[in-house]
This record gives C-alpha cells, structure tokens and sequence, in this order.
C-alpha cells in the first residue's frame, strides 16, 4: 500500500472514531472513548505495518509514555501518583482491547489536579510580591527527563520556587521592573489555567491516543475529528470558509491576517487585528454566539461553513480602545485557496566569472495530494508530485541552465 494511501486511511479512521463530548468537570470517558480505544487497539494489532503484540511488555511502554505525554519534566506529579497507578504497567493493554478507559483517565485527572493546584499556587506567590536573593547559590536542573519524581509538595514548591526566580532573574535582564515582572508571569500562570478549564472530552482522549500510538513509533499518529479535518485541508490545499487566519489574544480570538483572494479579503470589511466577539449563522435576526473566552478551535468551527452560506460577525475594529464599540459584517463562505503552501518556482541570475547562470529554485512548502480527487479518478488532482513536475517544465521553457531539487520546511 502507498504511503499516500496510508496516510489517508489513518485519517479517515481517526475521524470515524470518536466524536467529542461536551465539557465536563469529571474526566469520565464516554461510550465513544471506549469505542475509540477498542478501535485503535485493533488496528495496532491487524492493521499496523508492524509486528503489533498488546501485552503486559507494551502495556508498561505505554505506560511510560503516557507519563512522558502528561509530564514530561516531572514538575507536577508526585511518586505516591505514580505508585497508585502502577497497576497500568500491565493492564493498560487490558483497557485498551476492552474499552475501559476509567484507570487511564482517573491518571488525568490526578495530573490536571496537580497542575491546576501548581498554577494557582503560582499565582498566589505573585500576589504576595515575592523577593528573591540573587546573591545566593542556587542549582536548578533544566532538564528532568531523567530525573526522579517528587517524594512531597514541598519537594516541588522548592523546585517551582527555583523556577520561578530563574524566570524572574531573565526577565529582569530586559529591564523590566519588578511589578511588570510579577504582572507578566501571574498573566501566563493565569492563562494557562484558562485554558486547563476550557479542556474537553476530546482533548483528553486525543493525549492518551498520542501516548498509546507514541509507544510504537514516532511515525504513528492519532488524530483527533479536528485534526482529521485539519490533515484534510492541509492535503487539500483548500477549505470553505472565509479565508481569515485567528490567533488566541487573552480573552478574544484576533485576526492576525486574510488569505489573499478569499472572501474576507474581498468583502474588504474584516480587517487584521479586529478582535471577533460574536458569531452568528445566515443572514437577519439570527441568535448570537458570544465567543469571548471560547477555544480558538471552537470559535474556528462556527465561522467554518459550507461554501456559499453567509456567516455574520461582531467585532472590535482593530484600532478602537473602547470594547463597547463594536460593528456587526456578513461574510459569504467560499472555497479558500492556500496557495502559500504550495509548490513554487522562481529563476535566479548568479553571477561567475564566465558570466551570469540563469538557475531555477523550486520550494516546496508543504506535502499534499488531493486524496478524494485522486481516488475519485479526476485527471486534474492536485499534488506536490504532479505541481513540481509541472515546474520542471516551466523552467525548462525559460531556459534556465540548472535546477535546485525541491526542499521543504515541514518540520
């Protein structure tokens, strides 16, 4: 089987498996995360491209990277943790082939209770105005991967404390005072336990599939419905929407540019930096969503639409300082290009001795293959294959003397 093919079959399973539950206090897996996990543990077994055996030995490999997955540095969970949920170091193959995720997710918890506790007692340190002692000897290990995990709260309040005068004394070296120090670190603190809040059914799930699939291979994958659809319009090189680019900003969703020739662009009325705070579906009276500290994907979900329908925003204009005034715009979904992550070519004069060379460059941002046009048979697919080859002949036609191979930056 194809690599392409291969590719796209994870996909389409992932986003088949489960679909996300609402957000809750509990993590409590559903019915959908037990199905989930019935699903990937048999195709780990019968559809891998390996030698899969699900058994006490892999169960303690994913145990293990299911706690590089939670906490890698060792900064929040303690040994007493790690020892309540030892029995997982032969049994996670159980919860897998079974669907019972409950242990699993009762590990989660622990951990998220842990973070939540570290990340307001840090906030709570800032509120106190610390001082520190740069004059004392102090050691903090940057790395502790390999390092053991905490016997006690106070092993780790020396630790966080030590962090936190390490991150104090950086910042201080910008010349910061010490009241913009202490407001900068209880704004990140404070952020992140936002954003603890805000996590659903769907994130845990997609972290401990990362964590079972990591135990194979670095190559195998889980993804998520949204990181599916993600993947498919990555591969596509298109998506109907409006063609806006968002970015997270406190509590707004920001836009931080448009995609040249898309529909925000060309109704000209949404501008980079206009801050959304309402969202609302088809044209009139429709029902507002206020998106004011929402997720950044959930907010991207709402504006998504099929092509030709009209989504309808309230922003803040970008350059307004009053929050209060605000404009309401319609905007008709269409088929977004994104041509920036395509295949490009340009010729470049490089002057020698004997002369100047005329070399073509060919650059490829990102690896894609329309997957349902090319399985539907249409001779007119899109792919990096088929782009670069038709730049190879374009340059030819120019008459370049030399081509440089296609290179990417995908990471």
């Amino acid at each position: 089987m194809s690599l392409f093919a291969n590719v796209r079959r994870t996909a389409f399973v992932a986003l088949c498996l489960a679909m996300a539950g609402p957000a809750s206090a509990a993590v409590t897996p559903t019915d959908a995360d037990a199905q989930a996990a019935r699903e990937v543990a048999e195709s780990l077994r019968y559809g891998h491209y390996e030698d899969v055996t699900l058994d006490d030995h892999w169960a303690n490999r994913a145990f293990t990277q299911y706690l590089k997955t939670l906490d890698p540095q060792k900064a929040y969970l303690l040994d007493a943790d790690i020892s309540e949920f030892s029995d997982l170091r032969h049994d996670f193959d159980d919860a897998m082939v079974d669907g019972d995720l409950e242990r699993i997710y009762g590990l989660y918890e622990r951990y998220q209770q842990r973070l939540t506790a570290r990340l307001t007692w840090l906030v709570k340190t800032l509120d106190a105005k610390p001082s520190f002692d740069f004059d004392k000897d102090d050691r903090l290990a940057l790395d502790r991967k390999d390092s053991p995990w905490a016997d006690s709260e106070q092993e780790l309040d020396e630790l966080w404390r030590k962090r936190l005068k390490n991150a104090w004394l950086s910042m201080s070296l910008s010349d910061k005072s010490d009241d913009e120090i202490a407001k900068t670190l209880s704004e990140r603190y404070s952020n992140q336990l936002k954003r603890i809040k805000q996590t659903n059914d769907e994130d845990i799930l997609t972290l401990v599939m990362h964590a079972v699939t990591g135990s194979i291979d670095p190559h195998s994958e889980y993804f998520s419905p949204r990181q599916g659809e993600s993947f498919d319009i990555q591969m596509k090189l298109s998506l109907d929407g409006i063609g806006a680019l968002l970015q997270s900003e406190g509590e707004y969703v920001k836009v931080s540019s448009l995609v040249p020739g898309g529909p925000a662009e060309k109704d000209g009325e949404l501008k980079p930096a206009d801050r959304i705070v309402a969202v609302g579906q088809g044209q009139g009276d429709s029902e507002w969503t206020n998106v004011v500290g929402m997720r950044l994907d959930d907010v991207v979900d709402l504006i998504r639409g099929p092509k030709g329908s009209v989504v309808r925003l309230e922003v803040i204009p970008a350059q307004s300082l009053d929050v209060t005034k605000t404009r309401e715009l319609d905007i008709t979904r269409d088929t977004v290009k994104l041509e920036d992550q395509a295949a490009n070519a340009k010729v470049i004069d490089v002057k020698r001795d004997d002369g100047v060379h005329r070399i073509g460059v060919i650059h490829v941002p990102a690896f894609y293959v329309d997957f349902d046009a090319w399985q539907a048979g249409e001779d007119d697919y899109r792919s990096t294959t088929r782009d670069v080859a038709r730049l190879i002949d374009e340059l030819k036609a120019k008459q370049v003397e030399g081509i440089i191979p296609p290179y990417s930056r995908v990471p």
